[in-house]
């Protein structure tokens, strides 16, 4: 993978398998092109705390020149996993429709 990337958990101990799914994600992102310059992602249960259940909160912030693309994404559950993919998921669909607009003709004048 040649996209920087940057993890970060928050009043959370990582699981074991969290970290590498996170890089593999990030790592597939780069099918979109070559111009993305930084991805930083952020998975929180912080929430936690003040509430009965789980909460994650993952924020993804990708960085392409004169731009970012970002994903704040909640998820109520156990699995910090489906919060995790759930948030690629959404990051995969943004970044899809910025280069299918960017392909878009211009309309004549």
């Amino acid at each position: 993978m040649k996209l920087p990337l940057e993890i970060h958990f928050r009043d959370m101990v990582p699981l074991p398998s969290l970290e590498p799914e996170i890089r593999r994600r990030a790592a597939k992102l780069e099918q979109w092109g070559t111009e993305l310059m930084s991805c930083q992602v952020t998975v929180d249960a912080s929430a936690n705390r003040r509430r009965q259940g789980h909460e994650y909160q993952v924020h993804i912030d990708v960085r392409v020149p004169g731009d970012q693309v970002v994903i704040n994404q909640h998820h109520r559950g156990d699995d910090a996993q489906l919060a995790v993919r759930g948030a690629f998921d959404a990051m995969d669909r943004l970044l899809r429709e910025r280069i299918e607009r960017r392909r878009e003709p211009m309309p004549p004048d």
